[in-house]
C-alpha cells in the first residue's frame, strides 16, 4: 500500500514538473538555434533576439516558485544580494545607465537560478533525452560546419548577424572559423564539447542507445573538430575525455571498455584521415593556427595550458589593485559596450574574471568570483565522492562544467546559455539517487 502511494506521489510530481521541463527544453533549443534565427530566419530582429531566452528564464523561475521546487540555496541568496547591491551602486555612483546595469544584472538574477532548477527537476531520463537530441543534432551541425568551411564568406550560409557581412572568424591559411548555427565560434565550440560529454558517456557506460546513432555522431564529431579551427573546441573535448576516463576507471571491466573506446576512436580517425581530403585539409588548417598561436605565446604548451592558468592568476592580481566598489555593471558585455560607447569591443576585459572584477570592484566582484569558484569546487567534490557505479555521468559533466563555471564568458549569451545547461545537468546527475529514493 505504501509503495503504491509513493509511486503515485512520484507520478504526480513528474506530471507537475512537465511545464517546467518543456520550458527548459525551449531554453536549450534556443541556445542552439538563437544564432540561426538572428542570421537566417529573422535577421531584422537580430538585436532583440539577443535576449530571446530571458523571458523563458523568467517563466522558469516564476513557475518553479509556484510549484514549490526546492532550488533556493545560499549560492542564490549571495548572488542576488551582491548583484542587487552592484546594480544600485552602478545606477547611483557608476555609469548611471539603467538599461546597461539591468542587462548586466540579468546574468545572475535570471539565468544563474536556472542551474539549480534544472538540477532539482531533471531526472536521469531527462538527461539521457538531451544526449539523444545532441547526438542527432550533431550530425546536422557538422554538415552545416562543412558547408561553411568550404564556402566563401560571401555565401548565404556564412552570412553574419542581421543578414549583413559574414559570420566567420579569422582562422589560418585563408580559412575561417565557422560558427555553425550560433552567432560566434564560441557557441559552436561549446556545442561540440557538450556533444562529446554524451559521446564519451554512451561509449563508456551500459546505457542503451542505437549503435548506428552513436557511431555516426562520433564520426561527425571527429570530422568536425579540425574544421572548427578552434583550439577551445579541441582542448575542451580532450579535457572531457580525461574526466570521462577518470570517472569510469573503477574496475577491470570498465578499464577494458575504455580500451575498446580508444580503439574505436582511433579507427574512426584513421578512416577519416585515409578517405577524406577535406578532413586532412581541416587538420592542416587547425595545426597551422595552433603553430601560429604557439609562436605568439611562447610554445605549444603555452597555447593550450597557459591561457587557462592566466585566466585565473591575472584577474586575481588585478582584482587586488582595484577600488572596493566600481559601478560598471553591464559595461563588460558587448551589448553594454554598444549602448554606452557605440563600440562592439571590450570596454573592460575579454576574460571573464577580469570582467567581473572591472565591473564590480574588489568587494562585490571578488564576492561573485569566490561564489563561482566555491560552486565549482563543491560540485566537483560531490561528484568525486559518489559511489563508483554513480560517478561516471557527473564526472564527464565536470570535464567541461567546472571550466564553464569558473572561466566561462557569461557576458556572451551563447556561453551563458551553455554554462547554465551544462552546470544544471551536472547538478541533476549528482541528484539522481535522491530523486529515485
Amino acid at each position: 500500500m505504501e509503495i503504491n502511494q509513493i509511486k503515485s506521489e512520484k507520478s504526480i510530481q513528474k506530471n507537475t514538473y512537465n511545464s517546467l521541463k518543456i520550458a527548459i527544453w525551449i531554453y536549450f533549443l534556443l541556445w542552439i538555434f538563437e544564432g540561426a534565427l538572428r542570421k537566417w530566419v529573422l535577421p531584422s530582429l537580430a538585436t532583440p533576439l539577443l535576449i530571446v531566452r530571458d523571458p523563458i528564464a523568467i517563466y522558469i523561475i516564476v513557475r518553479a516558485v509556484y510549484l514549490n521546487v526546492k532550488f533556493r540555496n545560499g549560492y542564490l541568496v549571495i548572488a542576488y544580494i551582491i548583484t542587487l547591491l552592484s546594480l544600485i551602486y552602478t545606477i547611483t555612483f557608476g555609469h548611471g545607465n539603467l538599461f546597461v546595469g539591468v542587462y548586466g544584472a540579468r546574468i545572475m538574477l535570471l539565468h544563474f537560478p536556472l542551474i539549480f532548477i534544472i538540477g532539482a527537476v531533471f531526472t536521469k531520463e531527462d538527461i539521457i533525452k538531451i544526449g539523444y537530441v545532441l547526438l542527432t543534432l550533431n550530425i546536422l551541425m557538422t554538415l552545416i560546419v562543412y558547408l561553411q568551411f568550404i564556402s566563401p564568406q560571401s555565401a548565404f550560409i556564412n552570412i553574419g548577424l542581421g543578414g549583413e557581412g559574414s559570420s566567420g572568424f579569422s582562422g589560418a591559411m585563408g580559412y575561417f572559423r565557422p560558427p555553425g548555427t550560433f552567432s560566434f565560434i564560441t557557441g559552436l565550440a561549446s556545442f561540440y564539447i557538450m556533444v562529446s560529454v554524451f559521446v564519451f558517456y554512451f561509449w563508456l557506460s551500459k546505457e542503451r542507445i542505437s549503435k548506428i546513432l552513436l557511431i555516426s555522431s562520433t564520426f561527425a564529431l571527429i570530422f568536425a573538430l579540425p574544421l572548427t579551427v578552434s583550439r577551445t573546441a579541441v582542448g575542451g573535448v580532450i579535457l572531457v575525455g580525461v574526466f570521462a576516463f577518470i570517472g569510469s576507471a573503477t574496475s577491470f571491466k570498465t578499464l577494458m571498455r575504455i580500451v575498446m573506446t580508444m580503439i574505436v576512436l582511433f579507427l574512426l580517425f584513421t578512416i577519416l584521415q585515409k578517405t577524406t581530403s577535406i578532413f586532412n585539409l581541416g587538420t592542416e588548417v587547425f595545426m597551422s593556427r595552433v603553430d601560429t598561436a604557439s609562436e605568439q605565446s611562447g610554445g605549444f604548451q603555452e597555447s593550450f595550458l597557459s591561457r587557462a592558468v592566466d585566466g585565473f592568476v591575472t584577474p586575481i592580481v588585478r582584482l587586488m589593485k582595484l577600488p572596493f566598489f566600481i559601478g560598471n555593471l553591464g559595461m563588460g558585455t558587448n551589448a553594454g559596450a554598444q549602448m554606452l560607447s557605440g563600440s562592439n569591443g571590450f570596454l573592460i576585459a575579454e576574460d571573464e574574471l577580469s570582467r567581473i572584477a572591472g565591473e564590480q570592484g574588489l568587494i562585490l566582484g571578488g564576492g561573485i568570483i569566490i561564489l563561482r569558484l566555491g560552486l565549482a569546487l563543491g560540485l566537483f567534490l560531490k561528484s568525486i565522492s559518489l559511489p563508483k557505479e554513480e560517478k561516471l555521468l557527473p564526472m564527464v559533466f565536470c570535464g567541461t562544467a567546472l571550466f564553464s563555471i569558473t572561466q566561462g564568458q557569461w557576458a556572451q549569451p551563447s556561453m551563458l546559455g551553455y554554462s547554465v545547461m551544462i552546470t544544471g545537468l551536472l547538478l541533476a546527475s549528482i541528484n539522481i539517487k535522491l530523486k529515485t529514493e
